[in-house]
């Protein structure tokens, strides 16, 4: 018995799974605790981490399911490290397949994308509308405040001859003009390790979309509330006008949707 446990694999999945049957768990306990597909456990215990995806999600999983199992997350990830595919460059096509249980995070990570392209095509095809009309008040809605500015005044766009459709030109300064009386605010993002960003402000407009590494940082500006989709929050510190942001709480991996509003103040966090 003793050379049988020596030759056995020493392997971040082989580990857990031992560590799982000791505690007398299910693959389906551990996946209902963990909020993760039995597909996914399973992928984990087989150290089959191409199924998965993104390194992040990986090392974020396997953190968790030490803790849960008792066993030392720190030598877990460390024979993560040692395999080939701890390194490989992350394949944005997987990332996200795992089921989010909704009573949790009320939908499916993989529906995000498309939910966020309606929303962003809806709201263009608004304004340009407005855009072709008379202009309106613009009024930009926080969790803390509702403030409405003003229209752009009627000489800043020339109007058309008399029987002329306006021009595309006419049309851009006029979107111009309403875009600059907006008050923009400033975000900066330090990592101190990889997470997955998808950060949109209150025009829909797509300021940052992809993996963020450590040791970088990202200056971006826009107008607020700003919406924030993060993979390992953990790993990312957001700055509001040069001042922290009190980022919720969150696991090693997890993933968590917020609003940061013109106050620079946290809210909706689900």
């Amino acid at each position: 018995m003793a050379n049988a446990a020596a030759n056995e694999p020493d392997t971040a999945g082989a580990r857990l799974a031992g560590a799982r049957l000791r505690a007398g768990l299910t693959l389906e306990q551990v996946a209902e605790k963990l909020r993760l597909d039995r597909s996914t456990v399973v992928a984990l215990e087989a150290d089959d981490h191409r199924a998965i995806g993104a390194a992040v999600f990986v090392r974020g999983f396997l953190r968790r399911y030490a803790a849960l199992v008792g066993e030392p997350a720190a030598e877990i990830e460390a024979l993560y490290a040692r395999r080939p595919d701890a390194e490989l460059r992350p394949d944005l096509s997987k990332t996200g397949m795992h089921r989010i249980e909704a009573a949790a995070h009320g939908s499916r990570l993989g529906l995000v994308p498309a939910v966020i392209a309606a929303v962003v095509l809806s709201i263009v095809g608004a304004v340009w509308w407005a855009m072709r009309t008379k202009p309106q008040p613009y009024t930009v809605v926080s969790e803390e405040h509702t403030q409405t500015l003003p229209a752009a005044p009627a000489a800043a766009v020339p109007a058309p001859a008399a029987g002329a459709a306006a021009s595309p030109a006419a049309t851009a300064v006029g979107a111009d003009a309403q875009s600059a009386l907006l008050p923009r605010r400033h975000l900066q993002l330090q990592f101190n390790g990889e997470c997955w960003v998808e950060l949109y402000d209150a025009r829909g407009y797509r300021l940052f979309f992809g993996f963020g590494h450590a040791g970088t940082t990202q200056d971006l500006a826009g107008i607020p509330p700003f919406r924030f989709v993060l993979g390992n929050a953990a790993a990312v510190a957001v700055s509001f006008e040069g001042a922290p942001v009190g980022m919720p709480e969150t696991p090693p991996g997890a993933r968590v949707r917020f609003l940061v509003n013109g106050n620079g103040v946290v809210a909706g966090v689900h």
